[in-house]
This record gives C-alpha cells, sequence and structure tokens, in this order.
C-alpha cells in the first residue's frame, strides 16, 4: 500500500512590522529558533516576508537541524536550506521568499532549531515578537550555521524572529493543520498548550496547531503610527495570506477586542485616531473571515470576544458592542462551532469580567492558567 504524503502548513507565525524595542538592524549575526513539530514528515520547506522592509534583505545562510539542550542543535542532523539551489536567498523590498524542498525526515515532538545568517549590514523590519512559548530563540555573533553549540560570551536571548513565517512538511496524508488566528490573547499561550494537550494527554500524532496572531491587531482597521506598525495589518488583509495554507482544515479565530478597546485611549499618547465601530461593522469583518474560510473548505470555530470589564477604557458604550457581536456569534454566525472561551474564563459573580485566577491582572488578558483553561475548554470534536 502506497503511504500518499502532502505538503501541510506545520508551524507558523504572523509577520508584522518588528517592534521599536527590538533591534531593526544586524551585521554578521546569526538568529536561531526553536520550533516544536506536532505531525512527522520527510521534508521541509520555509517560507520568509520582507514585507514591511524598504530595502533588500538576504539571507546569507540558514540551516535547520533537530535542536539539542538550550540553545545547542544536533550536528549530524543538520541540514543547509537553500534557495533556488543556491545557499542565498534574496527578499526584495516588501516580498517574499520560499526555500527549495529540503529532504528532513524529522518525527513528531521533536523540536527543530532553525539558524539564519546575516552577513551585510541587514534591514530586519518584518518579523514577530510573539512565538511559541515552549521554545527560545537567540542571536549570535557571526556564521553559527552550523554550530552545534552557540558561543556563550557571544549569545543572546533573542526577542523576536525575524523574517519567517510558515514552516510546510510534506506529511502523512492522515495530517492536517489547524491555525488560530487573532490577536495579542491568541499570540500568548493558549494555542501552545492546545498543542501541548493535543500531543501530550489526547497523544495526536496528525495535527499541527499554527499560530497567526499579532498583539494589538485588529479586524477594521490598521495602525498608521509608527510606534504601533507591530500590531500589524488589519485582519481584513491578513486573512488570507495567513490561514488559507497548505493543509490547513480548520481555523479557531478570536479577535476583535482591540477593535472596541483602542479607539480614544486616552491613556496612550500614540493611540489610534479612529471611531468607535458599530457592532454591524464588526460583524461584517468576522463573516469576510467566515466566507473566506468556507470558500477554501476550511471549517470555523469561532470565540465570542472575551469579558474585558476593569479594563482602562472599559464602558458600557464598548460593553453593548462586545453584547451585541456575541449575540450574533452565540445565534447566527454560520460556522461549524463557537469556541467556548468566554464560559471558561468569566467570573460568575461579574460575567463582564474574567475570573481574578484567570486574570493576568490588567482585566483583558488571560493569566496562565486562564490560557490552560481555554485550551482545555476545546471540545476534542473540533479538532
Amino acid at each position: 500500500m502506497t503511504n500518499h504524503q502532502y505538503w501541510i502548513a506545520a508551524w507558523g507565525c504572523a509577520v508584522s512590522q518588528n517592534s521599536r524595542r527590538n533591534a531593526e538592524w544586524a551585521k554578521d549575526t546569526t538568529v536561531r529558533m526553536q520550533m516544536l513539530m506536532t505531525v512527522s514528515g520527510s521534508a521541509l520547506r520555509f517560507h520568509f516576508s520582507n514585507l514591511f522592509g524598504s530595502e533588500p534583505a538576504v539571507i546569507t545562510r540558514a540551516s535547520v537541524s533537530v535542536a539539542g539542550e538550550g540553545s545547542a542543535m544536533i550536528p549530524e542532523r543538520c541540514v543547509p536550506i537553500s534557495f533556488n539551489g543556491d545557499e542565498r536567498g534574496v527578499m526584495s523590498a516588501g516580498g517574499s521568499l520560499v526555500s527549495d524542498e529540503i529532504p528532513f525526515s524529522f518525527q513528531a515532538g521533536e523540536v527543530l532549531a532553525v539558524s539564519l545568517y546575516f552577513r551585510d549590514f541587514t534591514q530586519m523590519l518584518t518579523g514577530i515578537s510573539s512565538g511559541d512559548s515552549f521554545q527560545e530563540r537567540w542571536c549570535s555573533s557571526g556564521d553559527q550555521t552550523q554550530a552545534p553549540c552557540l558561543p556563550f560570551n557571544e549569545t543572546a536571548a533573542a526577542d523576536f524572529s525575524p523574517f519567517i513565517n510558515t514552516i510546510e512538511a510534506l506529511c502523512p496524508e492522515e495530517c492536517y493543520a489547524i491555525v488560530a488566528f487573532g490577536d495579542s490573547i491568541t499570540a500568548q499561550s493558549w494555542p501552545d498548550r492546545l498543542k501541548r494537550r493535543l500531543f501530550e494527554e489526547l497523544g495526536r500524532r496528525d495535527v499541527a496547531i499554527v499560530r497567526k496572531a499579532i498583539s494589538g491587531n485588529r479586524v477594521l482597521r490598521e495602525y498608521a503610527c509608527a510606534f504601533h506598525r507591530n500590531n500589524g495589518p488589519r485582519g481584513l488583509d491578513r486573512f488570507k495570506r495567513e490561514v488559507l495554507l497548505p493543509g490547513v482544515k480548520k481555523v479557531l479565530i478570536l479577535h476583535g477586542i482591540n477593535d472596541i478597546i483602542h479607539p480614544g485611549d486616552q491613556t496612550n499618547p500614540y493611540a489610534p485616531i479612529s471611531e468607535l465601530p458599530t457592532a454591524e461593522e464588526l460583524i461584517e469583518g468576522l463573516k469576510f473571515y467566515i466566507d473566506a474560510a468556507h470558500s477554501a473548505g476550511i471549517a470555523v470555530f469561532l470565540s465570542p470576544i472575551l469579558p474585558f470589564a476593569g479594563w482602562r477604557t472599559y464602558d458600557q458604550q464598548r460593553e453593548a458592542i462586545r453584547e451585541k457581536v456575541n449575540h450574533w456569534i452565540y445565534r447566527e454566525a454560520p460556522i461549524e462551532g463557537v469556541l467556548p472561551f468566554e464560559l471558561a474564563l468569566l467570573d460568575p459573580e461579574n460575567p463582564l469580567a474574567l475570573q481574578p485566577q484567570f486574570d493576568c491582572g490588567d482585566h483583558l488578558h488571560p493569566s496562565a492558567d486562564g490560557a490552560q483553561a481555554m485550551a482545555d475548554s476545546i471540545p476534542a470534536e473540533f479538532i
């Protein structure tokens, strides 16, 4: 019997403009990043983006291996990543880059170590600050793409992943991908905890959870101010690019709170100047997601907007928008299922707020226990 294989998105992150707290330029630098794989495969293909770059960006050399302890990688498993047969990959300003198909056999549960070396002065404006919370990333001086261990005195923890946005893998036909799409709540750890739940508790080896989330991101509007460009393109512009990927069968969406809380934030000198959207406008944005996914044969599981009483811009007008949008999600949205995040996190004594143990302290973002409760609340049949 032939074991058919096909390409699926096995790991991913959304791309945004590099945050102002990160280095915007690098020279003679290697960035090494770890990625947990929850499916097995026989080949890899790497996608890079220079979407926010104003000049070309060059990856001088790249490699993939299996991660060792700490920042180390296993040299016997190290394989070069090539681009059209060349070790050097060039991205135009605003452009993208896809590697060659790299023969590389790996097993579900192994952690990949991807190393990118930038020899020349390189503008690094495109990347993501959030990432897989169970893995790490480092910057090191010099070309360390073949180095088993990074030099201790010339290495530091990195606070962003430059350019890389998706890893595709050649997998058995029973494997598929699920995209977690949203903003900062999804850029935090619930997708990673879902990944761990599926892999460790349920013994699943056929599902890749691909996070496509950007902190501060909104459905309807983008941020013009340079200090907020790291909040990413609006969801209407990035959804198809980040969700309609090979092998994706389902999308889990939690998005919309920033459209409600950001306009008119007087405590933030860089707050976007825009009108508070109506519930109807936000619903239309979510309908766009649903239609785009369904047109590609992807099942949609949508979460209500979570409680946020106590957040600094909370008021009755914003709460009314949330409740109207949520009523539509629960009662009318043409979706395959409602993610039970709201019910898992709300305070029974005050249903407009998060439970104290599930509140990180700002009354908006879930704590680590809250993220775990979100991951645990998803019915197995949704996966």
